[in-house]
């Protein structure tokens, strides 16, 4: 499949995925940056569908989307709209755009809905009173439960109606989420676990469901089985929906929108277990608030580490971070950072604001012919390059993502979110190593020279296990790693007491927060000195290093930065340089030598690359 084995073929756009009565339903400005109760948005919405936005797209290199089709308004009032869909389709893949159908997983509209389905209220989630739960603060949204047989027959039927129209090259499900459910389909199955899980110090068919928000060390046994129990729903769904459309067409795209999969939130609260859900998956989406930026003295907003966490799961997160397509039109590093950010972590550019309309409904063509030249530079380096994005990435530093910990402790999600801030800020190379019940990823610890443990209190005996083996050398970040095993269960002894390691402080930086946008305000740290690797770099905080290796040999340096930065050099040793290099930049080339062992790097903004001389 193209888009997972070449994804820097592709720039994401937007696609107008939102029908017009959820437009005017919402009123204030919705997706796209467009405000619902605009005089002018029917003219926008159906100039949306013709082929000169398609063939604008197609003329700004842009090539994949997601279009409206199902949004959960029930497909007796969304089946009308559906030939202007069809059209909209057939334009955008007539010139090479691959059209991905848009399906809302995580609500459903009962001011319409109700009229096709009077008892829908019976297909919907519950908080711990019996009342309908809300999506977000819409109260004219409702959340369905997969977990109730009505939900899931009818959105079968959708689906493949969808699928099997052929007018369509997948489906993005957005928003795979759900609010902790208190209906009875979920309490009897719940109960059913419970007997499963062997809960035999109580009477499971007895047992109260815990509340919706948990405490933020999650200590209590059912608790623990009810974050399990949730998760498992979610998967279920998924798989449910990829065994369906792969038996209608073995070559549909299946994608899903799980916002934020850096936080713990999702975890307990939204219900998004990234390790569990992106099997399912051909291509996962981010939607959050991480757009590349620098606030001028100590905190960098990135993308780094959707991607980071997208490759530990053996993805390409696509990292939607514009605010709905409706915020802020940036400009300079802010703009093309994030773009080549995407592109050097091996995934999908994004540019979605590109298509916001100004007021009255018409494309923004200073916005257009601003950022065309940076999309056509884009475009022509992924082409250009694309053996060496394909290359492995130098990262001998590993650091554990453990989902349980993440899960069921928030002292272990601040340590994991501030260890992970270090290495990012002090530019040390590194990967994420997975973990999750009894399973790590053994394949990419081997890669590794160093494992980090950022405080994962809750480690199942295989995994420990595993680290033990682990031949390179271990650091030991905070005091409490291992402590528990994965149900948070405190062990006798701690694990790694016994074996060679070294011990780091967890650096104190400030989480400010880490819900929709990750903002961390950095203090200068020794990690720096402590993680010493053969390729360093001397570059500003902003930056973003990914080295890519070829036969032992530096192939290539490729930095993003959102703001303008000065010289910085990088350290090579002699054995691993390559022959001459040049200095890619949007603005033009330029050769560059080592002088022994370092490399002098020029001012930037936005992308760097150092590549082999032509």
């Amino acid at each position: 499949m193209e888009i997972v084995d070449h994804p820097n073929h592709f720039i994401w756009t937007f696609g107008n995925h939102e029908p017009l009565c959820m437009y005017r339903r919402i009123g204030r400005k919705s997706t796209g940056g467009v405000p619902g109760s605009a005089q002018w948005l029917e003219k926008w919405h159906h100039w949306y569908d013709s082929e000169e936005c398609a063939q604008t797209m197609a003329n700004l290199n842009l090539n994949i989307l997601h279009c409206r089709c199902y949004k959960g308004l029930g497909w007796e009032a969304e089946k009308e709209d559906f030939p202007n869909v069809v059209s909209f389709a057939r334009h955008c893949r007539k010139r090479g755009i691959k059209v991905l159908a848009y399906i809302q997983h995580a609500s459903v509209y009962p001011e319409i809905m109700r009229k096709e389905i009077p008892n829908l209220e019976e297909w919907c989630s519950v908080d711990r009173n019996g009342k309908l739960w809300n999506y977000l603060d819409s109260y004219w949204r409702w959340i369905p439960c997969p977990n109730r047989p009505g939900f899931m027959e009818y959105m079968d039927t959708v689906i493949t109606r969808i699928v099997e129209s052929g007018e369509f090259d997948g489906v993005l499900f957005d928003n795979m989420m759900n609010y902790p459910c208190y209906c009875p389909d979920c309490r009897r199955m719940f109960a059913e676990q419970l007997k499963e899980k062997n809960f035999d110090f109580l009477y499971p068919e007895f047992v109260e469901m815990p509340p919706e928000e948990l405490p933020a060390e999650i200590m209590d046994p059912v608790a623990v089985e009810f974050v399990r129990f949730r998760h498992q729903t979610i998967a279920n769904a998924v798989k449910h929906y990829r065994d369906l459309i792969k038996s209608i067409n073995p070559e549909a795209i299946i994608s899903a929108n799980l916002p934020v999969m850096m936080r713990r939130q999702d975890l307990i609260y939204y219900n998004m277990p990234p390790a569990k859900i992106v099997p399912y998956l051909d291509l996962p989406l981010s939607q959050t608030g991480n757009q590349s930026s620098w606030n001028g003295t100590d905190c960098v907003i990135s993308q780094a580490r959707e991607l980071k966490l997208s490759k530990a799961l053996h993805t390409h997160a696509v990292p939607l971070n514009d605010s709905d397509a409706g915020g802020v039109i940036a400009t300079g590093g802010e703009y093309s950072g994030p773009l080549f950010e995407s592109l050097f972590g091996n995934s999908i550019p994004v540019d979605r604001i590109i298509m916001k309309p100004k007021r009255g409904g018409d494309l923004n063509t200073d916005v257009i012919n601003a950022r065309k030249p940076v999309l056509d530079k884009l475009h022509e380096i992924a082409r250009e390059y694309e053996e060496l994005f394909a290359l492995p990435d130098y990262e001998p530093v590993g650091l554990l993502y453990s989902e349980d910990s993440q899960a069921f402790s928030q002292k272990a999600a601040d340590a994991y979110l501030r260890c992970e801030e270090s290495l990012l800020r002090n530019h040390i190379p590194y990967r994420l190593v997975s973990a999750l019940g009894d399973n790590i990823d053994e394949e990419t610890l081997s890669k590794c020279d160093i494992l980090i443990l950022p405080q994962a209190n809750c480690l199942s005996d295989a995994v420990v296990e595993a680290i033990k083996r682990f031949k390179g050398k271990l650091y030991l970040a905070g005091d409490e790693n291992g402590s528990n095993d994965e149900n948070y269960c405190e062990r006798a002894e701690l694990p790694f007491e016994d074996i060679a390691a070294g011990k780091v402080e967890i650096p104190q930086h400030d989480v400010s927060k880490a819900n929709w946008k990750i903002v961390i305000r950095f203090v200068q740290d020794d990690w720096k000195t402590i993680f010493t690797q053969d390729i360093a770099f001397d570059l500003h905080t902003a930056a973003h290093p990914v080295v890519k290796m070829k036969d032992g040999k530096v192939a290539a340096i490729l930095i993003s930065a959102p703001t303008k930065i000065p010289a910085g050099k990088v350290t090579v040793p002699a054995n691993l340089q390559g022959t001459e290099y040049q200095a890619v930049t949007l603005d033009g080339t330029a050769r560059v030598s080592f002088d022994g062992d370092q490399l002098n790097l020029p001012a930037f903004e936005g992308m760097l690359m150092i590549v082999p001389a032509k």
